[in-house]
């Protein structure tokens, strides 16, 4: 065999056994959410009350929270889809986001004050993401939902659900296609969620 034609061989060999060996290595994704607010909505300004108990990471802790799996295509779980961020404070520090950006004034806590005005308590939130991997392309598919109180003057006058799935693909850059699917779902949770929890606070 001439030396270019062997050298060539070794090369195209390197280049599959790294990709296999890419494949295998593959296990955790680690997102680090960061929803960005579309502000389609306006209420009518004033203080609103944003309660609802979270789990949050404590100083200098390094939790992870587990949002679904990473399988194969064949079905094999090859590791986790983790979050440094909670879901329940994902969650609330999104519809706290999407609240300032309607107009409003927005504390927060985890039992919302017996002398609130108005008030909205978070409950049921669950995020579930999880990704298909091959050799070709990531597959993520991300699930949201959750309950939101509606009280007003000490009274509760509601409770609304909301939910959204989003999923795409990609051939590269996994940790981007987890975040970017996560914003669409979440976005389309408060797109829903919005209109009529504004609704139910100034009527």
């Amino acid at each position: 065999m001439f030396p270019q034609k062997a050298k060539a061989l070794r090369c195209f060999l390197s280049g599959v056994l790294f990709v296999i060996l890419a494949g295998c290595a593959s296990s955790d994704i680690v997102l680090r959410p960061n929803y960005q607010s579309e502000g389609k909505v306006a209420g009518k300004s004033g203080v609103v009350m944003l309660a609802g108990k979270v789990e949050d990471n404590l100083a200098g802790s390094r939790v992870q929270w587990v949002l679904g799996e990473v399988r194969e295509s064949g079905g094999k779980i090859k590791g986790n889809v983790v979050s440094e961020v909670s879901p329940s404070v994902l969650v609330r520090n999104s519809l706290q986001q999407e609240l300032l950006r309607a107009g409003y004034t927005v504390p927060v806590s985890e039992q919302l004050p017996q002398n609130a005005d108005r008030g909205l308590v978070l409950d049921k939130i669950m995020v579930k993401q999880d990704e298909l991997y091959s050799l070709v392309k990531s597959e993520s598919d991300c699930q949201i939902s959750f309950s939101v109180e509606v009280w007003k003057k000490g009274e509760k006058v509601n409770t609304l659900s909301f939910e959204a799935r989003s999923s795409d693909f990609t051939v590269r850059d996994r940790e981007k296609l987890h975040t970017e699917v996560m914003q669409k779902a979440l976005s389309s949770a408060f797109s829903r969620a919005m209109p009529a929890l504004i609704e139910a606070l100034d009527k």
